[in-house]
């Protein structure tokens, strides 16, 4: 696994990302790139065109050129790596891909996008692509992307395209509007730096946006057979202070953690962790299949950088949300 996996995809249906158009969609429509989860392979299924894939695919093409698909990010950011994922294409992937970005604030018609050559700017030189592959390639440069277009060369199928990275939230409007905000959101760019454990659900689904929609998507550790308990580190978006907690276990009916506490730190490197953590939600009972608010309960330590959530002994929380009211700009 790269390094750059461990980061957000922004390009994730799940968070507003969508394919707007494509050259070629004959075989398989552009929209499955961004699906959520893995493609599948069903070995007898067709349809009046012709092999069922899940995927992107263009026909044969027969005449010069290569084709591309335009994709709106679902939150702007810097893209650190990108999956360039060919599962299932073997003798149809392409021969190679190139990607190409832009940065734009607000509504864009496709249209516009579609006939602008001049303010993209290449952020992956043509590479070669192998095929029934996951191919992990890395980015450099820290300019925030809004848009990207994915050529492929000169034709053929990708199962699915990842675009990893972090996010850049426009800090100056959410500042503006005066307001509690989720300062570990994802949308805001909070990330979950570490867990104890995840092995049936990754640690970054506590700060997905939305209600959870069903058990896999929350954090979910296996059952502790030895002392101790479970913890999620979290790196928020802004620092600031806390002032109303959520902790969901929607959907955890028979594994949900006994109870929970919180903690918080601050820490001038955006780099480090905080030296010491202080408690601000003491452990507290929880219930199955519920939404937890604390506000009276919480301890004031002032603003806080980072949050540690300890989850007592194991178990699983569909989504943290973290309120308060995040530092002012300098």
């Amino acid at each position: 696994m790269a390094d750059f996996e461990q980061l957000v995809d922004l390009a994730s249906e799940r968070l507003g990302g969508a394919a707007l158009w494509a050259t070629d969609d004959f075989f398989a429509p552009k929209e499955n790139l961004l699906r959520a989860g893995p493609a599948v392979f069903v070995p007898d299924r067709y349809t009046e065109r012709g092999k069922w894939m899940d995927g992107w695919e263009s026909r044969r093409r027969r005449v010069s050129g290569h084709d591309w698909c335009l994709i709106r990010l679902g939150l702007a950011g810097v893209i650190r790596g990108v999956d360039v994922d060919t599962s299932h294409f073997l003798g149809n992937a392409p021969q190679a891909c190139s990607l190409d970005a832009q940065h734009l604030q607000g509504y864009q018609l496709t249209e516009s996008l579609i006939a602008d050559e001049t303010s993209w700017t290449e952020i992956l030189p043509r590479t070669p692509v192998k095929p029934g592959a996951h191919n992990l390639l890395s980015i450099s440069g820290d300019e925030t992307w809004s848009h990207v277009r994915l050529h492929i060369y000169p034709d053929g199928g990708v199962a699915r395209l990842r675009l990893y990275g972090d996010v850049t939230p426009n800090w100056e409007q959410i500042l503006g509007e005066r307001r509690l905000v989720d300062l570990a959101a994802l949308e805001n760019g909070g990330t979950v730096l570490s867990a104890s454990d995840e092995l049936f659900s990754g640690r970054q689904n506590l700060i997905m946006p939305g209600r959870s929609q069903s058990m896999s998507d929350g954090w979910e550790t296996r059952r502790r057979r030895g002392p101790g308990h479970d913890w999620a580190v979290l790196k928020l978006g802004r620092p600031g202070k806390l002032i109303r907690v959520e902790v969901d276990t929607t959907h955890f009916k028979g594994n949900f953690p006994e109870s929970c506490s919180l903690e918080g730190g601050f820490a001038a490197s955006g780099s480090s962790l905080p030296e010491q953590w202080r408690e601000i939600l003491p452990q507290t009972q929880l219930q199955a299949h519920s939404s937890h608010v604390f506000e009276r309960e919480l301890l004031d330590v002032g603003p806080i950088s980072h949050a540690r959530l300890n989850i007592f002994p194991d178990g699983g929380v569909a989504r943290l949300r973290l309120f308060g009211e995040p530092t002012p700009m300098r």
